[in-house]
């Protein structure tokens, strides 16, 4: 009996450190979280979901004025299967009349809801993290602000870091990671590389969550709400909806890490 305790033992403990091993790899790892974390060494971030995509024309009808501005977040409907789905500007537009005709040409539309979620820094708060609550987010459509504090409404627009010879400890610079449960988390600098946070700074995170590839080949959309405040309009389908998608997979973050790390940019 105790031979046949200590053989088990031995084999189970061999197996254990044989997996443990495996995931210190990336050709080998099989964990997710593991296999993200090792493509970050090397300087990789995963694609995230990607939200379909439709462009079209907009005709406004009756309208009057010098210009007429489409509002980021203005929503069209639309049906795939029956079921409905929801599409949004990700940018304001603005137009102005042509021999008397109000037009917005080839206008791109996302499938989505447009979510805006807030965070106030602590420095104190060793564990802070900026995490974008939900894992199907587009991550493309990020836009990051930060806003000196709840007094001080002034408001800078970061953008995402990239070509880090060109990234100082001034530069208004975001960070992307994904993290545990497929959601990604945005972290700045330390003001050595990117500008550092202050306390009470309040980071304003706004991106489109999207139902990823259910409603590509999407052809047909209604105005939901106006434009402007006109409600009459004629929408044309430039192309239909595409390019909606999972988040990379597993392999190809093993594929495309090593060479994109061997390209260097």
């Amino acid at each position: 009996i105790l031979l046949d305790i200590l053989s088990y033992n031995t084999h189970y403990l061999a197996y254990l450190a044989n997996m443990s091993t495996n995931e210190l790899y990336l050709d080998s790892a099989d964990i997710r979280n593991n296999i993200v974390s090792l493509a970050k060494m090397i300087g990789y971030t995963p694609s995230s979901p990607k939200a379909p995509q439709a462009n079209i024309d907009i005709i406004i009808n009756n309208a009057s004025g010098t210009s007429i501005t489409m509002a980021k977040g203005t929503v069209f409907t639309t049906s795939v299967d029956g079921t409905s789905y929801q599409y949004i500007t990700n940018s304001d537009f603005t137009t102005t009349p042509v021999a008397g005709v109000y037009k917005f040409s080839s206008v791109p539309i996302l499938e989505g809801t447009l979510v805006q979620f807030k965070y106030t820094f602590d420095s104190t708060d060793s564990d802070q993290k900026f995490i974008l609550p939900s894992n199907k987010v587009d991550t493309s459509t990020l836009q990051v602000r930060v806003q000196n504090s709840s007094d001080d409404t002034s408001i800078e627009t970061y953008a995402l870091a990239g070509g880090y010879n060109n990234v100082t400890g001034t530069s208004k610079v975001y960070f992307i990671q994904e993290g545990q449960d497929g959601k990604f988390e945005v972290y700045f600098g330390d003001g050595v590389n990117g500008a550092a946070l202050a306390d009470g700074n309040i980071v304003i995170l706004e991106y489109i969550v999207t139902n990823k590839t259910v409603s590509n080949s999407a052809s047909s959309f209604t105005l939901s709400g106006n434009i402007g405040g006109f409600t009459n309009v004629t929408i044309t389908t430039i192309s239909n909806s595409q390019g909606g998608s999972e988040s990379e997979t597993d392999e190809s973050i093993r594929h495309n890490a090593p060479l994109q790390y061997a390209a260097q940019d």
